[in-house]
């Protein structure tokens, strides 16, 4: 699995802060980078008004004095799932701000300030986006990482055809 790397402003460390305090709250337990950039993908998935939260000044992060440059470069090991929806929102962004393009660091801005704002204002959310199979991809890409590599094709097995008796009964 390559490394994904990004490099991010001051601001959209404070931001991560602030994801990464919410998070581990609500999770009651340390989180990794990886985890919460995965997390915040999952959750801005069913977002429906950029608009907003791209133009929100409201989610400022307070003053840490631990920032560091060290906190300035992300890179951290992602699902190729999960990297490829992050470049889909980088190329998706700049029609928001008016740009030709945005960094990789504005798109997880966007991402982290958007996971945040959701949790506040749910006019933000578009809960009938998200079907039942998105919900199980979603699922199975979080739990597949947890599976010893001997146990994969098992695993994939069993999930598919759990995903194919749920999706029968839909219809």
């Amino acid at each position: 699995m390559k490394y994904f790397q990004a490099r991010i402003s001051r601001e959209t460390a404070q931001i991560f802060q602030m994801l990464k305090d919410t998070y581990e709250q609500v999770d009651g337990k340390s989180l990794t980078q990886a985890m919460i950039i995965s997390k915040a993908v999952d959750d801005v998935s069913v977002l429906k008004r950029w608009d907003k939260v791209v133009n929100d000044n409201s989610v400022k992060g307070k003053e840490l004095e631990k920032i560091t440059d060290k906190d300035l470069r992300i890179r951290v090991q992602l699902s190729p799932q999960t990297q490829e929806k992050i470049q889909n929102y980088k190329y998706y962004f700049p029609q928001l701000v008016g740009t030709r393009s945005v960094t990789l660091g504005v798109a997880l801005k966007f991402i982290f300030k958007g996971a945040l704002l959701m949790r506040d204002d749910a006019t933000l959310v578009d809960f009938q986006s998200r079907d039942v199979d998105s919900i199980i991809d979603s699922c199975k890409y979080k739990l597949a990482e947890l599976i010893a590599p001997t146990n994969k094709v098992a695993f994939e097995a069993i999930f598919s055809e759990m995903k194919n008796e749920i999706t029968s009964l839909k219809k």
